[in-house]
């Protein structure tokens, strides 16, 4: 599947995360290298391609455990690891964008990378939505800046066990709104913050259940309503993002603009103890929304249901005066996107050498002014194109709406847009899958595979998800 996909006109998008062994030290890391990509179905696709060391090992004992004493740190990195797999997969011609966590994003080799693509024209529009921030990883930072509103909640919830959960008759009433409140319980090895953030619902559904009684007074009532929805926000959007089902990436700004919103709201309230706590979380969250709305927005752009319509009630909302100058930013994108597949679709099939004639001693290509008459008719029909399904009417939306069958079904309205969108549509938010994105410790390799050769290693792991 993955060979067809790098024979095929479409791009592919990558995704990076760390991997470290069972109880192993911290210097001991892998990076794993995750593809992305829209079959010729119209499925989105995900597959492990591959699995490296990220760091050299500092240990001797682990070197020698690892049989990695010869990698050098230059052999190690994000650069060798992620360079050895494109060029492995023959994907150097069709890449889209790549996204990965703080650790491998900041890593100056991971720059060099992007540097090293750019010079060998590998990347669309120099680049501009290749290095993506992984939006779980900043999420689980951002809450973290919140640690003085969840050390207050916490100590809400330590004394409500202490007083209504002492006898058995309270126990069980609670296990039982436990299980019918439809959510998942956290695991043991769960970020600090998921388990209050899933021990407040649990108060607020048994608060609910039996409101004739006095469980919690007014003010921490209104305290644990008001993280408990913060919370929420982060862990929906968390769910979405790296859900065991594979989102197209029209689903990532609605997500994000919820808890834009919901920061916003909370950090404006009456409650002045509160919106002070808010207020960090919310600065960081501004942060990353000036830094990433652009291509954010742009897969919403070619989702019919909204188009620029959203970007612009959203971003109007968001940049208030320079509101403009965003959607402007978006609207080029978008633009240079299509000019520039609509260029890889019309170069000349022919060799150049079959139209070249000699004129009065010089050579001339008899076909020359041909092709810029078609180039700039191709670049004129695109443009059209691109005017024809703005100006077009939104898609009623509906819950069943399937995107990609949408596009699947509109290839002779949109010829190139539904490119485009196909390759757009399966850039990834998230380097990780599952549990994995709520968990403290991250993916781990088993304690089975950590004494094997790294090679052993990269193939159970690709194994275990090609299988799947």
């Amino acid at each position: 599947m993955l060979a067809s996909s790098s024979r095929a006109s479409h791009r592919v998008s990558l995704s990076a995360y760390l991997w470290t062994p069972h109880g192993a030290e911290a210097s001991v890391k892998y990076l794993c290298l995750t593809v992305h990509f829209i079959d010729s179905d119209w499925k989105l696709q995900r597959r492990i391609i591959k699995f490296g060391l990220f760091q050299p090992l500092t240990n001797l004992d682990r070197m020698i455990q690892f049989s990695e004493v010869t990698i050098l740190d230059s052999e190690s990195g994000p650069f060798n690891i992620i360079w050895e797999a494109i060029r492995d997969w023959n994907l150097d011609q069709k890449l889209f964008s790549l996204t990965c966590v703080s650790e491998i994003r900041n890593d100056e080799r991971t720059s060099k990378l992007k540097d090293f693509l750019g010079q060998r024209k590998c990347l669309p529009i120099g680049g501009e939505l290749y290095n993506i921030a992984c939006v779980d990883d900043v999420l689980n930072n951002i809450v973290s800046k919140g640690q003085p509103l969840l050390h207050l909640v916490a100590d809400i919830l330590e004394r409500f066990i202490q007083v209504h959960m002492s006898t058995a008759l309270t126990q069980e009433l609670l296990i039982e709104v436990v299980t019918h409140m439809g959510l998942k319980c956290p695991q043991e090895d769960a970020k600090w913050w998921h388990k209050i953030y899933f021990g407040l619902e649990v108060v607020l559904h048994f608060k609910k259940t039996f409101s004739s009684q006095d469980f919690l007074s007014a003010e921490d009532t209104k305290t644990v309503e008001s993280a408990c929805k913060i919370l929420r926000a982060f862990y929906h959007a968390i769910e979405v993002v790296s859900g065991p089902v594979c989102s197209t990436a029209n689903r990532y700004f609605n997500e994000l603009w919820i808890i834009r919103t919901t920061l916003e709201e909370e950090s404006s309230t009456n409650h002045t103890e509160l919106a002070g706590l808010v207020w960090e979380m919310q600065e960081a969250f501004d942060e990353y929304w000036q830094n990433s709305y652009l291509w954010l927005s742009v897969p919403v752009v070619l989702d019919p249901r909204f188009k620029l319509t959203l970007i612009e009630f959203c971003l109007k909302q968001a940049f208030g005066t320079d509101t403009a100058k965003c959607v402007s930013a978006v609207r080029d994108t978008i633009r240079e996107l299509l000019l520039e597949y609509c260029s890889a679709l019309d170069k000349p099939s022919v060799e150049i050498s079959n139209s070249v004639v000699q004129v009065g001693g010089f050579y001339r290509d008899t076909l020359e002014d041909w092709d810029k008459y078609i180039y700039e008719q191709t670049r004129t029909l695109a443009l059209i194109e691109l005017k024809n399904y703005l100006e077009d009417g939104l898609v009623p939306r509906k819950d069943d709406f399937d995107i990609l069958n949408w596009w699947m079904s509109n290839p002779t309205s949109y010829p190139i847009l539904s490119i485009v969108a196909r390759d757009v549509l399966a850039i990834p938010a998230s380097a990780m899958h599952g549990e994995a994105a709520l968990s403290s410790e991250g993916p781990v390799i088993h304690k089975q595979w950590s004494t094997l050769n790294i090679k052993t290693i990269e193939a159970l792991v690709c194994m275990r998800d090609w299988i799947k």
